[in-house]
Parts: structure tokens; sequence; C-alpha cells
């Protein structure tokens, strides 16, 4: 029997169903860029064959600034016009701006855990998408960077497991070995803002700097950090997938690997390194259509393992993932589950998860044999930030000579009701081919090197991918980067109104909640928060945080809840009315925080409905009163009068003696 997961999906499935160039979603396109460059493996290369190619994907004429800082803290920095739609390269040596890391067991840290000063900067005049390869002998991947508008402030990384080489020896026909190299999992942080706090939540119980599993670091604008798995000869695999990673400011995450074998047979195999900016877990989707790639011509498989892999990553507890329609399998936070991607993967879940494709090696025998292909990391769109119009670049950064990927493939996921409107570059797309048991199909597009503009009536999914001889390439498309599934809760502090002296008690309450189901698969549980008043003309029971200068008193609160609907209390602040500077004050929420069993904070979109303090049976202007309270206080006059009750003035000075009479 088959079991099918119900996903109630929120109003904002529909927003990839448009054209972000018109609309003004936020999406892959934009004016402001911060990238970094992770570590790669030189030892079949040198200085002069690293480099990274940043290419700009332009709709019109553009001027474009870019500021790279090197490790010595110089800036290099660059201008040029793009005179129009067109694909635009500029290339730099990766010597200066490349993070360096352990490339041998018990190597050097180097850069690994320390705030960098390395980090590229790019501004446009107008919207362009921005992709940057990363290029030496034999590893090689490619990345979309996303727009600083489309960053978040909580992320989870997804790469793969490190794993170490050895050399073999034997002695008395025991083998020994020795090992010399290690490919260490890897990302980077980059901070877009000043006095950016960030929060590292390690998956495994080490690093390559030292055990424990929570970093803490303070990076400011443009700086970056490292962070590097440890591998040694008894613990090769430690993998950091699953690693939360927040920011008190918005950040940049790239997902790496040093380089990577996939999936892990044997220790003799080609590798590439891995590279991907990933979306913050607030733009996350439920559900993900996941096509095969088209394999290179000259594919190769050493087997049934041999498969390019599908990873799922879970952002909170109990996430159940459903795969094309077999019984649901749960995943908690900072998990995974991998597949091999050998047919389409129709991925449905109960809360957001992050799925990413990684590209198998292409040779697996120690002959030098150069077969087309090798691992590359690929983020997969949610079918939530689907866009129906494209313009993407397939990466060739060789100017000269032979190319580097000479396959170059376009694939895309598309409602099958609007296969027929789907077009490359203004030609009809190829034949289809469709997705048993749901209502999309896949496309594969064999194209050149270079710009192209993909168009369809509905939203649709796409990924950019090539190969060459022992190299890859490949990243997403382009999507929207909306924030979907983040519950909208309305806190309403109620009015009160008392004479001085009553006693009241004021109450904050749920007004509203966007969609409880969200809320409850947040997997927020608890609430906590400030109740701020006027002191002067409230002054409650419970004891109060206060400001002498504003009379302003603060009274934290808590909540655990199980469940949250419309009218529950949240706060309760009993106390008495008193007669204060206003007859009506406010009162309001501050600090509010909402977090799961285990203390992480949840997203929850909270609006408040500010309160009154309404003190009645007060004397107002305009109306009788027995004194003036604006009134400067100043020394009372005596004056005096005779025993006829004459007045004789304010002093008996120079009166002469007899009775007299003061008022």
């Amino acid at each position: 029997m088959v079991t099918r997961l119900i996903i109630i999906l929120s109003v904002l499935f529909a927003i990839g169903f448009v054209d972000a160039r018109t609309q003004g979603l936020r999406d892959s396109r934009g004016r402001d860029f911060w990238l970094a460059v992770p570590p790669n493996d030189h030892r079949q290369g040198s200085d002069s064959s690293s480099f990274l190619s940043l290419l700009f994907n332009c709709d019109q004429r553009t001027d474009v600034r870019i500021e790279a800082r090197a490790r010595d803290g110089s800036v290099d920095i660059r201008t040029f016009t793009v005179p129009g739609a067109a694909m635009w390269e500029t290339r730099y040596s990766t010597v200066q701006y490349e993070h360096r890391g352990v490339t041998a067991p018990d190597g050097s840290t180097a850069d690994c855990e320390k705030a960098m000063p390395m980090s590229i900067h790019v501004t446009t005049t107008t919207d362009v998408t921005v992709y940057a390869v990363l290029r030496d002998v034999n590893t090689s991947d490619a990345w979309m960077s996303l727009p600083t508008d489309a960053l978040g402030t909580s992320y989870r990384v997804s790469t793969y497991p490190s794993t170490a080489v050895a050399d073999t020896t034997s002695f008395i026909g025991i083998p020994i070995y020795t090992f010399t190299a290690v490919y260490p999992s890897q990302f980077v942080v980059v901070a877009t803002e000043d006095n950016t706090d960030v929060t590292i939540d390690l998956s495994v119980s080490r690093s390559s700097v030292a055990n424990g599993t929570r970093r803490t670091v303070r990076l400011n604008k443009g700086q970056s950090y490292l962070v590097q798995a440890r591998v040694t000869e008894t613990r090769q695999n430690d993998d950091l997938t699953g690693t939360r990673v927040t920011g008190s400011k918005p950040l940049v995450m790239l997902s790496s690997h040093y380089r990577a074998q996939v999936p892990i047979l044997v220790e003799e195999a080609s590798r590439d390194c891995l590279v991907e900016q990933l979306p913050s877990t607030d733009t996350w989707g439920k559900h993900i259509i996941v096509p095969p790639l088209r394999r290179p011509n000259d594919f190769q498989s050493a087997g049934p393992s041999d498969v390019t892999v599908c990873r799922i990553v879970a952002d909170v507890d109990s996430t159940l993932v459903q795969v094309n329609g077999s019984l649901p399998w749960q995943i908690d936070a900072g998990k995974f589950w991998d597949l091999p991607l050998t047919t389409a993967l129709d991925i449905v879940s109960t809360k957001p998860v992050l799925v990413t494709i990684i590209d198998r090696s292409a040779n697996r025998s120690t002959g030098g044999v150069r077969r087309s292909g090798d691992p590359s990391l690929i983020l997969m769109p949610p079918v939530e930030q689907f866009l129906n119009a494209y313009r993407v670049a397939n990466a060739e950064p060789q100017a000269v000579g032979a190319p580097v990927f000479r396959q170059h493939q376009i694939t895309c996921v598309v409602p099958i009701s609007a296969v027929a409107s789907l077009t490359i570059d203004g030609a009809p797309s190829p034949a289809p081919t469709a997705i048993p048991g749901t209502s999309y199909a896949y496309v594969h597009m064999n194209v050149a090197a270079g710009q192209h503009e993909v168009l369809c009536d509905s939203a649709f999914g796409i990924v950019v991918y090539g190969y060459g001889p022992a190299e890859s390439y490949g990243y997403t498309g382009g999507m929207a980067f909306e924030r979907l599934y983040i519950p909208s809760v309305v806190l309403r502090v109620l009015d009160i109104q008392g004479a001085p002296g009553d006693a009241d008690t004021i109450h904050a309450v749920v007004d509203s909640i966007s969609d409880r189901i969200d809320l409850f698969l947040s997997g927020a549980i608890r609430l906590d928060g400030a109740m701020m008043l006027d002191l002067s003309t409230f002054v409650p029971r419970t004891s109060t945080v206060e400001d002498p200068a504003t009379m302003l008193g603060s009274i934290p609160f808590g909540l655990d809840f199980d469940t949250l609907s419309v009218g529950d209390t949240i706060s309760i602040v009993p106390g008495w009315h008193t007669l204060g500077r206003d007859t009506v004050t406010v009162s309001t929420l501050a600090n509010i925080l909402w977090t799961t069993g285990s203390g992480d904070t949840v997203d929850v979109v909270t609006t408040i409905i500010d309160g009154r303090v309404i003190t009645s049976d007060v004397c107002l202007d305009q109306q009788p009163r027995l004194f003036d309270p604006l009134m400067a206080v100043t020394t009372r006059e005596r004056r005096y009068y005779d025993v006829r009750g004459r007045y004789v003035g304010t002093t008996l000075d120079g009166l002469p003696p007899g009775v007299y009479f003061h008022r």
C-alpha cells in the first residue's frame, strides 16, 4: 500500500509562478554581491593555473565595480561597463584571495577559524546575475552568487564527507599505511555588515582547530571565516553537513569541500572541489523535484553504487520526508538523507528541507583515465521558488586553447501542461520526460557555452552544469528567495481604564495567527518577552526594571505552550492606576523571542498592537481645578490688614505700633 503525505502549502506556494523581473520579487538577480574563495587543491596545478573567474550575465548596459580585498588587506578595485545584453568575464589569481586550510594529516590549520580580510564585493548599476568559477588543474566547480538582498541570518551546511589518501607499504606481510593527503569537508562565512555576531554549532564533535561543537566570532563587513573538518587516520570521514550557522546580520554561506570523491567507494578515484552558495533556512521549501542529470558522453559506471547523490537536509526535528510516494522517513534537525539520483525524485516534506545534488566521480582507476565529469555541488530549487523566466550562463573560463568544459547542459523541471511553451533562446525545447506520479516533466537541453534565455508560460525549475575531462561544474540557474512558511502572529495589549487608586490588570493576548499549522510545524513551544509601560500612570505589583529618566517599566514574561490560539493570554500584569503625567499612556511588548524545546530560536514574524492605560476622573485643561499642576512653584505672599480691615501692605516695616492681621 502506498502512503501519500498530504502537505498544506501556504499561499506563498504561488510566489514562484511569476516573472521576478517584473514583479520585484527577491530572486537571484541583483546589484550587490559578496563572494569569498574557499580552499582548493593545487597539488596538480600551480599559481598560474589557479584562478577565480567572475561571469556577469547582463540584460542591458551596466556599470560594474569590484572591490577584491586580499589577505594583506590591500584592495584591488576594478570598474568596467558591460555595453549591453551580454555575458562578461573578469578573472583573479586565487593566490591572494583564497583561504588556506589543512592539506596534510596534522598539517597547519592556517586560516581556519580566524577572521580573515579576504572577500570580493560586487556592485552594479542594473540587475545582473553573477557566477563564479573556481579553477585549477582537474579540480573545478562553480556557483551562482546570491545578491545581498536575498541573504538571511540562519543557515545549514550541506557538503560531503571528508576523505584521506595513504601510501601503502608492508612489513613482514602486514600492510602499513602512511597518510599523505587529507580532503576535508568545509565552509566559508562572509559578513556583509560590521559587528556581525556569528554562532556556529557543528554537526560533529570537533573541527580541524579544536574539540567542541560551538564557535562564536564577531566579523566586520567583508571579513570571512573558514571552518574545516578534522581528518585523521582513525577518523577520516567527518562531514560538516547539518552544521547550523546563525548571524546577527545577513551572512554569505559558501558550502564547500576541499576535493571530494562521490560516492566514497575506494581510496583512489578522481576528485573535485565542491562550492555552492546556500540559501537561508527561511527560503527552503517543502516540495522539491530532482531530475537525474544528463550523463557525460563517455560515461562508464564502476558498479551499482557508483551514482550521483541527492542529499536532503532538515532544519528542525521530526521532519517527515516522502520520496516518490514511499513511506515517510523522519529526519531530525541537522540530519540528512542521501539517495541515489538515478531517476527523478519527487520529494515532499512536512517541514522545509534543503536539497542538493552531488555529482559522481567519473574515474575510478589508477591508470590516468580522464573520462568526462567529476563531483560538483548543485542546489536544487524548491517548487515554491520557481520562476517563469531565466537568463543563465554556461561557464567556460578557458579563453584560449582547448576548452575546460566540452559538454554544457541545462535541465528544467516544468509542468507537463506548460511544456509546449518552454523555449531556449527562442527555440522550442527538446522532448520532455514525464515524472511518474506527478504533473511535472524534466527536459534536458544540450547547449553551447555562454548566455541562454529560457522562458515558459508557467513557473519551472532550472539547473546548469557541464563536463570536461575529469572536470565538472554545476549550479542552480536561478530561483526566487521569498521567505516561506514563516508563521505570522499578531500580539495585542488590551486597553484598561480606571481612576487613580483603582486596582486593574493589563492583559496581552494573541490577536491573530497566519497559519496555526505552520506555527506548530516551526517547532516553537515557548514565547518570551517583556511588557513595557509608563510607571507614572500604572504601578504593577510585580518587580520592574525602571528607567528613572523616562519612568518606563519592564515586566518580563515567559509562556510555554503546546498549541497557541487566537484569544490566548500571553502576559498578565496586575497593579494600580495612579495620577501620572498624562491621562493616556502606551503599554506595549518588547524583546519577543520564540524558541523550540532545545532552545533554538524560531523565525516568527511578530506584530505588536499597543494598548492604552487611560486614567479617568482627572481635572483637564479649561475645567475648574484646585491648583494648576503646570504652574511653577512660588513662595506664598502675606497680606496685612489693620483692625478696621483696611489693607496696609505685604510687610509691617514702617507701620505705627498697633494690632494687625494677615491673610
